[in-house]
């Protein structure tokens, strides 16, 4: 117990026991490792680069993050001296509040018997310690101890017993908050109702086991006029109140330090508390006959409510500390029923007890598990996004597919129909030009088969990019498309020039891929020069080395060219600068060219053609030498 448990008798003076747990999480965090041995290890300060309360705040949640703490933890371990400075100012800090809260603690005592009914200095050391995990035992221990010696002193009374209760409340925090520590899986937090449960299981053991040595001080420093049961019951009992309404509510402030609250939460969860503190206190001041009955407690349960289910649990664990202290300052000055003097005063204090503890464990379970629940609900609205995400990209994929085989089929059917209604015309003739009719059966069949191999093309561009490579003759495919083009370039009056550079070096990749960009660009130029006059449409197609490891082809045309604002999206899905078009020929051709290893690029001044021109690497086998014939 960190308090003051005066001894029994008329002659006890009391005792002031300062129990310094550990600060809060504004200056650190247990590491996520559960590691024992590495926890052991992980003594050093987190931020102990930096020896300023304020810096040591970074790891809670402030903007320094992980890699900052990871980097000032190494900084600190490289330098003995920071980690030692650090330590020494946390635990100045803690025996500071330690102190403070325990002149509280004695404020808080009731008269004559000298019981501390609510011990705030176990809450703020243990909390403190769980704030900031392992690395904080010593300064903690160290800041209660020297804490607990300095009250002692200044109420007279020996320096070994003064000691000797430091021992025992720095004890407590320890083993409270080492068992906290073994038995979280993670950080402790107040979102988890079995950590919460793990918190009042953690307490009751701690105070019991601390309990026992501060009876055994007592008794050797009053003598036998001390009970020793009596003693423990009154340590335990106002050093287990303490941890569970104050521990609670430092880790959630740390909390709250490394995430602040959004603005509406903020101001919400401080309404309902100025209304909770309203309610109290009505309670606190109604009559004797209101107290008969459970209604007064249970006044405050659509309050609590209130805050533990819109709220973070800091919170409920503000609701719950305002409560208590309420309570216990009312029994302590004599004000309302739990001050009231007709009332015996065990009942009194079994009434103050029972009340802290049923509104501080009915807040804290309550607040846990509404924070299960938001966490289930922002997991479960998390999926269903992911889920309605994947398949709107499965139904997006499937568009695309679709519209690419469209786009791709449409010009060889389209030639195919051509050489068609050419062939029916020849064979109307008199006598039948049987050679014309031949030539457009020939192309009606090769479109056929160009037609099957669009279809590989696309299957081909689902694979993985190495299959079915083989060395290729671009020269060759850009003669196969002008053969292609034949009917459509006479049909359109387009003068066709082309600048072929003889012994090209192959390309590895796939042949039918590559004729679908070289037709997609061709085609597209013809379309782009309908809108020009007759003489002057001029399709030019040319190829070259490029560099010593690549070759370049190069599709130009001397249509009306292509404004600056469209060129740069050109190459997008969907993007088209036809009326008709579907946007997807281009962001074909970009695909294929960039899985060959290869980069298409377009410029135009917008007024006088365009220019299309796509690089691929030259096959590894045509990088020593010899080309295509």
């Amino acid at each position: 117990m960190s308090a003051a448990i005066a001894a029994p008798a008329a002659n006890a003076t009391p005792d002031i026991v300062i129990d310094v747990h550990r600060l809060t999480k504004k200056f650190g965090e247990r590491p996520r490792v559960r590691d024992r041995a590495a926890e052991t290890a992980s003594i050093t300060p987190p931020n102990a680069a930096k020896i300023t309360p304020t810096a040591c705040w970074g790891r809670c949640g402030m903007p320094e993050g992980a890699v900052a703490y990871g980097q000032s933890l190494r900084s600190a371990a490289a330098d003995p001296a920071r980690r030692w400075l650090v330590g020494v100012v946390l635990a100045v800090i803690v025996g500071a509040a330690y102190f403070l809260a325990g002149r509280l603690g004695v404020g808080l005592v009731l008269q004559p018997e000298g019981v501390a009914v609510f011990w705030p200095a176990a809450g703020i050391s243990t909390g403190v310690l769980i704030a900031l995990g392992p690395w904080a035992r010593w300064p903690v221990a160290a800041g209660v101890l020297g804490a607990t010696v300095v009250v002692h002193l200044v109420i007279d009374e020996p320096l070994w017993a003064g000691f000797a209760l430091g021992v025992s409340n720095a004890a407590e925090a320890l083993i409270t908050a080492e068992l906290i520590t073994y038995f979280s899986a993670a950080d402790f937090t107040l979102d988890r109702l079995r950590q919460v449960l793990g918190l009042l299981v953690a307490a009751i053991v701690g105070t019991a086991i601390s309990g026992v040595g501060g009876a055994v001080i007592y008794r050797l420093l009053s003598g036998p006029s001390a009970d020793m049961v009596v003693s423990w019951r009154h340590w335990f009992e106002s050093d287990a109140v303490g941890i569970i309404t104050v521990a609670p509510l430092v880790i959630g402030l740390a909390a709250v330090l490394r995430q602040p609250p959004p603005r509406i939460e903020l101001i919400d969860g401080v309404a309902a508390l100025a209304v909770l503190a309203v309610v109290t206190a009505t309670i606190i001041f109604a009559p004797a006959k209101f107290w008969l009955t459970a209604l007064p407690v249970a006044t405050l349960f659509p309050i609590l409510l209130w805050i533990t289910a819109r709220c973070r649990p800091v919170f409920g664990a503000a609701a719950a500390f305002l409560v208590c202290f309420t309570i216990v300052s009312t029994a302590v000055f004599d004000i309302g029923h739990f001050g009231d003097a007709r009332i015996a005063f065990g009942d009194r204090v079994l009434q103050a007890q029972s009340t802290i503890w049923f509104v501080a464990v009915g807040t804290f379970v309550l607040a846990a598990l509404f924070s299960e629940r938001r966490d289930s609900e922002a997991r479960l609205t998390r999926s269903n996004m992911m889920l309605e995400r994947e398949r709107d990209n499965k139904l997006m994929n499937a568009q695309a597919i679709t519209a690419a085989i469209a786009h791709e089929v449409r010009q060889p059917l389209a030639a195919i129909a051509t050489n068609a209604g050419a062939a029916r015309r020849f064979l109307r003739q008199r006598p039948p030009d049987i050679a014309e009719i031949e030539a457009g059966l020939g192309r009606i069949i090769g479109e056929s088969h160009r037609t099957s191999e669009v279809f590989d093309s696309i299957r081909a561009l689902f694979r993985k990019p190495d299959e079915e490579r083989r060395p290729v003759d671009v020269n060759a495919v850009i003669r196969g498309v002008l053969q292609s083009l034949g009917g459509e370039v006479r049909d359109r009056g387009v003068v066709v020039r082309t600048d072929l550079m003889s012994g090209l070096p192959l390309v590895s990749g796939h042949a039918g891929q590559l004729q679908e960009v070289v037709f997609n660009l061709a085609h597209n130029a013809i379309e782009a020069m309908s809108a020009t006059p007759s003489r002057s449409r001029l399709l030019q197609l040319r190829t070259a080395l490029h560099g010593a490891d690549a070759i370049a082809v190069e599709v130009e045309d001397s249509g009306p060219g292509i404004e600056a604002k469209q060129l740069e999206g050109i190459f997008g899905a969907f993007v088209t600068t036809k009326s008709h078009g579907m946007g997807l020929g281009l962001a074909i051709c970009r695909m294929i060219v960039e899985q060959h290893g290869g980069q298409l690029t377009a410029s135009s001044d917008g007024t006088h053609g365009s220019l299309f021109q796509f690089v691929l690497p030259i096959a590894a086998a045509e990088t020593a030498g010899g080309g295509a014939e």
